[in-house]
């Protein structure tokens, strides 16, 4: 009697046991499920944030550069070409543009027209989206301020120096003040909105405790 008693203790020890495992492995199996669906949509976040990085890139030349005209490579090499050709026109070009911190802006707060009003706004505005991708981009990174500000100081010198090469519009110091304010701007709306959609401590406190069995 005490023998199958004791034979059933140990089949239902070995039952139970069997159980809890098969529970552990389920729930391994469904943390490394979990895991994997995070590591793709991760992946995915990115793949999106840098092909919306690249068409908001493409928009900016379409606007600063092309000043909204449609892209013809035949003009542009020319214009580089005449460019480099006769460097007279480029530093006529140059010479006609603005190398003076500030002047630009303190001119149009002293207007105070509709058209300085837009081009100030304007310059800062356009910039706004490159500070809210790349603060997305650089969230998990140190110092994520500082690179934006970079960022967005070398794309505006870029899109600058390329309106003097190619001779269309003119170089403009305070644009590339503006434009990197923007970038700036961008990332201090990113973290404003970042920091009111992160949860309370005390929600984060009563969701571990649901899911806790």
């Amino acid at each position: 009697m005490n023998t199958k008693i004791g034979m059933v203790t140990t089949m239902g020890m070995k039952t139970n046991t069997s159980v809890n495992i098969n529970n552990m492995n389920a729930g391994m199996s469904k943390n490394t499920v979990t895991r994997s669906d995070a590591r793709a949509r991760g992946r995915l976040s990115v793949l999106s944030l840098r092909a919306l990085l690249v068409l908001y890139i493409y928009v900016l030349v379409k606007i600063i550069l092309l000043k909204f005209h449609s892209l013809d490579l035949g003009f542009l090499w020319g214009q580089l070409l005449t460019g480099l050709q006769h460097p007279g026109l480029i530093a006529q070009q140059l010479h006609t543009g603005n190398l003076v911190p500030f002047w630009e802006i303190s001119r149009s707060l002293r207007s105070l027209t509709d058209h300085t009003l837009l081009n100030l706004f304007g310059n800062v505005a356009i910039f706004i989206p490159l500070g809210i991708l790349l603060g997305l981009m650089f969230k998990k990174e140190g110092m994520p301020g500082i690179k934006i500000c970079i960022c967005a100081f070398f794309l505006s010198l870029g899109l600058e120096t390329a309106q003097l090469l190619f001779r269309i519009g003119q170089f403009d110091v305070d644009d590339i003040l503006l434009n990197t304010a923007g970038g700036l701007l961008g990332f201090v709306i990113y973290r404003i909105h970042a920091g009111l959609m992160k949860p309370s401590p005390s929600v984060i406190l009563v969701s571990e405790k649901e899911r806790t069995p």
